[in-house]
């Protein structure tokens, strides 16, 4: 997203990695639902998410003609229904972040509700409202790092990036591997998107991941590929008297990959969603 009206260039660089589960967006979807000042004029406020969401991500709005309010035709009213539950499940965290401060900005949220929310996420942000005015805040690693020092399967896939590129500097290859494997475990997870995967290992469920992700079958085999090493890998799964066999040259690639890989995965999921 090249213009944002909250979030500096800096902000949007640090939450490149940003995940906000589609269950807490569907819980703030909810409490939008129940807020008084929103449900007062339902069909209009709807109308005003639906059309902002579908202009962040280069869709068509949705036109209310004068006049016709009360005389719209049971479907238009199931339409925005549907959008309107996908109004922030299609956003990428970016545009998400755009959205939601300015649905606080309408007093459709509360700061206290989306931060509530954003705190047992483990997300790196929050908003703050003053005078009408709402700005973001976007916590460093070092200070997520400080909240959860011992977290290795942390929510936020920003954290790991970077314990990742730290294995990497630190010529640590086995915590690359690691950071890897834990990274597309954490992706699995947020793309299934179901209860019953959360507590499980990626190779639980990975035919599940296989059906929902929108990645090529290759790509897919490459994520399997990597998990599974990080369970046979010296240091990177298990203790080990052993030395790992992971080189310089292939840590490098499986570091870039493995971004690659996350930002193309939610880029399709993205883009799957714009055509629903």
């Amino acid at each position: 997203m090249k213009h944002s009206i909250y979030l500096s260039d800096e902000d949007k660089k640090q939450l490149e990695y940003e995940v906000v589960s589609q269950e807490a967006r569907v819980y703030l979807t909810r409490l939008i639902e129940r807020n008084p000042s929103f449900s007062n004029r339902s069909f209009l406020s709807k109308n005003w998410i639906v059309n902002r969401s579908r202009s962040l991500v280069g869709k068509s709005v949705y036109v209310l003609e004068p006049g016709r309010l009360g005389e719209y035709e049971d479907s238009e009213y199931a339409w925005h229904s549907g959008e309107f539950e996908l109004s922030l499940r299609r956003l990428d965290t970016i545009r998400l972040v755009e959205l939601i401060a300015e649905i606080l900005e309408h007093e459709w949220l509360t700061a206290k509700e989306v931060n509530e929310t954003l705190k047992k996420e483990s997300s790196s942000f929050r908003f703050h409202r003053k005078n009408r005015t709402v700005t973001v805040e976007v916590f460093s690693v070092e200070k997520l790092e400080e909240d959860a020092p011992h977290s290795d399967e942390h929510p936020n896939i920003r954290i790991l990036v970077k314990r990742m590129a730290t294995g990497l500097e630190q010529k640590d290859y086995s915590a690359v591997l690691h950071a890897s494997a834990t990274i597309f475990e954490t992706l699995a997870k947020d793309i299934v998107d179901i209860p019953s995967v959360q507590d499980q290992t990626l190779g639980t469920f990975f035919s599940r991941y296989e059906k929902d992700s929108q990645l090529p079958t290759d790509l897919k085999a490459k994520i399997l590929a990597t998990y599974q090493a990080r369970n046979k890998m010296p240091l990177a799964g298990h203790g080990s008297t052993q030395e790992p066999t992971l080189d310089e040259q292939e840590a490098i690639t499986l570091t870039e990959l493995t971004k690659a890989f996350v930002r193309i995965e939610y880029a399709l999921q993205t883009n799957s969603s714009k055509s629903k």
